[in-house]
């Protein structure tokens, strides 16, 4: 394992290929992403065609007599091949240094290749905007593609095959007469294929490097995306073409457009597309003298700047990004004492997501690919061709501009889902409990060993789904255990990104990801067992034990006949196909049901029955080892949405279901703060070349390249409350490694998108909140307080460890526009850290569990009525250990000592159909105490308090205000207690512990760390 490797590359002076070098990456020429606007239809298929002149030949069979100029076709006659290290056989940087030096001294003149007729536009260019799949370009040809163009675009092209594409500022007719010493000075970049057929399953190496490009270390902040690599974001248009009689994802089927009509010495016109004047007059300054082309040198640079489609990093440009400036917060570090200040350098980072890059291998079956191979289709675009999968917030719709990024990638990236294998807060919770088996295990080291590694490579099946999957997958009938060393492993040295091992932590590292959920399938059930299938699924399918389809197909939502499968398939080797399941709340089920061991609460041997609810509990567990103890559903979202009048698995045709995606996969677009207001979004769900985009050599047929606009859009945003995590990833990117500006769409505002719309939700879609105050006698007040849950499972739910709690301020209003409110009686306030106080400002001792005088730690019941600043309404779960004492260890909890979340509507204490039963069924129950509430009986999801105040004398009753706010917190201060002082040397630990003690709660979406869910107000009442 490299864990060790990874944190020395960070603690030393990183050595990058070339030292200081730290551009950020902006790429702007996403234009073969999208769709053309300008298309007529010709002949059955779109083409544009030139104003005034004749359509563009159809696509020609290649020539396979005439060679070259009227030669006979000797080899040496196309040029000598560029001979170049293979890209697989070295890393990225040591190849980049090799490609960037062939293109820059323009050895693919020099070695003789054969180019283009004449430099030509790949699209119109109308009314000053640009509708090219690339600038301008002049392409090169190594001799291996000419041999292949001219035997018929038939077979597999050799290895060390290349394509170099030239590209200047469009529109082509802007370079007409310049000399090849004046166009060299005009180039702005290249776009270029080399072919390693064993690199990939597409086998080629693509790029997209500038006018003196260097090597840049993208492995350092801010982490921008590679230039060049297998599996780039140009196979979502080089996918649409096709090799003659090729089956899709076949290896003879190539992914060129290049054809010979193009190329010097052979017959036939390149396409010619339509160009108005639009580009002489751009800033209306006219051509002077007699060349109709001439233009003058200002307005040629005004120009380039206008119609340049990407803008990169070069070897001028050594100025890395600056890193956040932090303050420590002293009194963080005053609280949480077991850990000492910190600085940047001293923690462990998690390794960038530069290096989280697995393709689809040549051989076509992987399992899992990381998400970087789904955005290259199903991330949004901008103009010139769309907008698609992207809502603007003002009027530009232009690279960079400001937007809502909706595609199915740009807004999974910012979810706890997108983010899962980067939690800080997951991996110190692991330090904790394997700190706990440690001194638990103590006398006995080999068990020891044994239950942390079984209990890393459960909870990695969440949190690093891919990884530890492919891992299981490639190491089937070892001993072997994926691991938490395997999570910092990164390529290093001659290592290819994501080839070896270093495939398994860079799959993990991407969390949730897109095949995680669009490859699971439901576990089929033998023909003669007979459970009812949620049993069979409850016992089979939880705690992350998913069951995947094969490993070439990829489910979705929409039919198989609505579907247009062929570039995915040529791409990856994965077809997409129709399946409901990925509509079903039982998938959803598989991760969010967790059962597991309390490791200290072995069965003893008159508990041996294998019928008793505790030992189905126990057997419902796919770990052997584990099985020998008791056990706790430490998670029961999908359970508790089972027992509310949401669920549509019991009641197929209920009026008032909503399943899981239906809450929070939106399909609408709400944002106040740009007055966008979209009802029901209808874009496309994937980009590639398809039949909208201008004429092009060579593609597959029009019937497979249709992307149709979907009306039932749903949006991958994963709607939750964990804001607080994602401000851990907003203020320390450089720590979690991740890269805040969006590559496709090229907007920085995604992440802030992602925590507006958590806001959002917790204002309008949470819960409901009512407060009736009166006065009862000239100084007693009452406050009835009844919150409502709107969600459909509990609220909190997830983890045992989130909380909500109420807070209720009597208030008197100032006399005037000047003065201030005054707080005259106030209960579950809080400081600046989140740790609730009482009337003096001091934490309340429930807050960490103080002992009272007898010994016994104290805590916040839950109450019917409050008459006390020293009493909350925290809704929350609280669990004792076997020795009675509190523990937010997940294998610890044995015994509920309160649970009153606010249960959903629709509760009952039967549940919903037998199916649903015994422990599985107890797990949605409220608490003892709660459950003696009526309201926790009801099924109406609410709770009602009753506060009893006794005002302070000299307070004119009839002025006061009373105001309520429910208020949520994803990581409460006990919690963080408790990681801090049980694993306080853990690297993850004090990881989190350094962003806690620097983080910016003034400018973050939690202030004094709490979240506002929704508040209510009224005037008090007399009687």
């Amino acid at each position: 394992m490299r864990q060790i490797r990874y944190g020395a590359q960070i603690h030393s002076t990183t050595q990058s290929v070339r030292e200081n070098v730290l551009p950020p990456l902006r790429r702007i020429m996403v234009l073969c992403l999208a769709a053309a606007a300008i298309v007529i239809a010709s002949g059955g298929r779109f083409a544009i065609i030139a104003a005034g002149a004749e359509p563009a030949e159809p696509t020609q069979k290649e020539p396979t007599q005439k060679e070259p100029n009227g030669r006979n076709g000797e080899r040496q006659d196309w040029g000598q091949p560029a001979e170049l290290p293979l890209p697989r056989s070295m890393s990225v940087a040591a190849y980049e240094d090799v490609l960037f030096d062939f293109l820059n001294t323009r050895k693919y003149v020099e070695l003789g290749w054969l180019r283009d007729k004449s430099l030509r536009d790949t699209g119109p260019f109308i009314n000053g905007e640009y509708y090219g799949t690339h600038p301008a370009v002049r392409v090169f040809y190594s001799p291996e593609i000419i041999r292949w163009l001219v035997d018929g675009r038939v077979g597999r092209i050799p290895d060390g095959a290349m394509i170099v594409k030239e590209q200047y500022g469009p529109p082509a007719v802007r370079h007409a007469g310049k000399s090849d010493e004046e166009l060299w000075k005009s180039l702005g970049s290249w776009t270029v294929m080399v072919k390693d057929a064993k690199g990939s399953h597409d086998g080629w190496y693509w790029g997209n490097p500038v006018k003196d490009q260097c090597v840049v270390d993208n492995n350092q902040y801010a982490f921008d995306h590679h230039v060049t690599g297998f599996g780039h974001y140009c196979v979502r248009c080089h996918a649409a073409t096709r090799s003659p009689n090729a089956t899709e994802p076949h290896k003879d089927n190539e992914f060129t457009f290049a054809s010979l009509r193009n190329i010097e010495g052979f017959p036939g016109k390149p396409l010619i597309f339509r160009v108005d004047d639009s580009w002489r007059a751009t800033y209306d300054e006219e051509p002077s003298g007699d060349d109709p082309h001439e233009i003058s040198e200002d307005n040629e640079k005004r120009l380039a700047a206008l119609t340049d489609p990407a803008t990169h990093p070069k070897c001028t440009q050594t100025t890395p990004p600056t890193r956040p400036e932090r303050k420590s917060h002293r009194a963080f570090l005053e609280l949480y004492r077991s850990i000492g200040q910190q600085q940047t350098k001293d923690v462990l980072p998690i390794p960038p997501v530069t290096h989280d890059w697995v393709v689809q291998n040549a051989d076509g079956n992987r399992d899992f690919l990381t998400s970087n191979q789904c955005m290259s289709c199903h991330a949004g675009m901008t103009l010139p061709f769309g907008p698609s999968m992207f809502v603007a917030k003002g009027t530009s719709n232009k690279y960079e501009a400001p937007g809502w990024h909706i595609a199915p990638y740009g807004e999974w990236r910012w979810t706890p889902m997108g983010l899962a294998g980067r939690d800080p807060v997951f991996y110190a919770q692991m330090e904790t409990e394997l700190a706990i088996l440690k001194k638990e295990f103590a006398s006995d080291p080999a068990t020891a060993d044994k239950v942390t590694r079984t209990l890393v490579t459960t909870c990695l099946r969440c949190h690093g789904a891919m990884g530890k999957h492919q891992f299981d997958i490639d190491h089937a009938g070892t001993d072997e255990t994926f691991t938490l060393e395997h999570v910092y492993d990164v390529a290093s040295g001659s290592e290819h990104l994501g080839h070896g091992d270093t495939k398994y932590g860079a799959l993990a590292r991407d969390g949730i990801s897109c095949m995680v959920c669009h490859r699971s399938q439901p576990r089929p059930q033998p023909d003669d067992d007979p459970r009812p299938y949620l049993q069979y699924f409850l016992e089979t399918s939880i705690t992350g034990n998913l069951h995947f389809g094969k490993p070439n197909e990829i489910y979705g939502p929409y039919k198989d006949e609505e579907l247009a499968p062929y570039a995915m398939q040529h791409a990856t080797a994965i077809k997409p196909k129709y399946s409901a399941y990925v509509k079903s709340s039982q998938l959803c089920g598989s991760c969010h049901v967790v059962n597991l061991p309390v490791v200290d609460k072995p069965f003893l041997p008159h508990e041996d029955e294998s019928g008793s609810p505790e030992r189905i509990l126990a057997n419902a567990e796919s770990v052997p080892m584990f099985r020998d103890f008791h056990h706790h559903v430490e998670q029961a979202t999908y359970l508790e949405w089972l027992n509310s009048e949401y669920e549509n698995e019991f009641k197929t045709d209920n009026p008032r279901a909503r399943s899981c995606q239906d809450c929070h996969m939106s399909k609408n677009l709400v944002d106040e703060r740009h007055n966008v207001n979209v009802a029901k979004l209808r874009t496309r769900a994937a980009a590639i070349q398809d039949n909208t985009y201008p004429d092009a050599e060579n593609l597959a047929d029009e019937k497979d390249l249709e992307i149709r606009i979907r009306d039932e859009f749903s949006r991958h945003n994963f709607s939750g409350l964990n804001v607080f995590l994602l401000e851990l990833f907003r203020q320390f990117d450089d720590v979690l490694g991740v890269r805040k500006n969006d590559f496709m769409t090229g907007d920085s505002g995604n992440l802030g998108d992602a925590i507006y719309n958590m806001q959002s939700q917790a204002r309008h879609d949470v819960a409901t909140l009512e407060v009736s105050p009166k006065l009862v006698a000239p100084r007693e007040l009452e406050a009835s307080v009844v919150l409502t849950n709107k969600v459909g499972h509990r609220f909190p739910s997830g983890v045992g460890f989130r909380r909500a709690f109420l807070e209720l301020l009597v208030v008197e209003p100032p006399t005037d526009d000047k003065g201030d409110e005054r707080i005259v009686w106030s209960s579950g306030r809080t400081n600046e850290l989140g740790v609730i106080v009482d009337e003096q400002g001091r934490p309340l001792p429930t807050e960490f569990f103080e002992r009272n005088e007898l010994g016994i730690e104290r805590y916040q019941r839950h109450h019917d009525v409050i008459t006390s600043p020293q009493q909350v309404q925290i809704y929350e779960t609280l669990l004792w250990n076997t020795k009675h004492k509190f523990t937010t260890s997940f294998i610890h909890g044995c015994d509920i000592v309160k649970d009153n979340r606010l249960l959903p509507k629709g509760w009952t204490e039967e549940g919903p159909d037998p199916s649903l039963n015994g422990y599985f069924l107890k797990s949605t129950y409220p608490g003892q105490v709660a459950k003696k509430d009526p309201r926790y009986q009801d099924g109406s999801g609410s709770d009602e308090v009753l506060y009893r105040i006794t005002l302070p004398t000299g307070v004119d009753a009839a002025r006061l205000q009373v105001r309520a706010t429910l208020y949520y917190q994803a990581m409460p201060p006990y919690f963080l207690q408790a990681l801090f002082t049980t694993a306080p040397d853990g690297p993850a630990t004090q990881r989190l512990h350094f962003m806690l003690s620097h983080f910016n709660h003034e400018e973050s979406a939690v202030k004094n760390w709490k979240l506002p869910v929704t508040s209510a107000q009224a005037a008090v009442t007399k009687p």
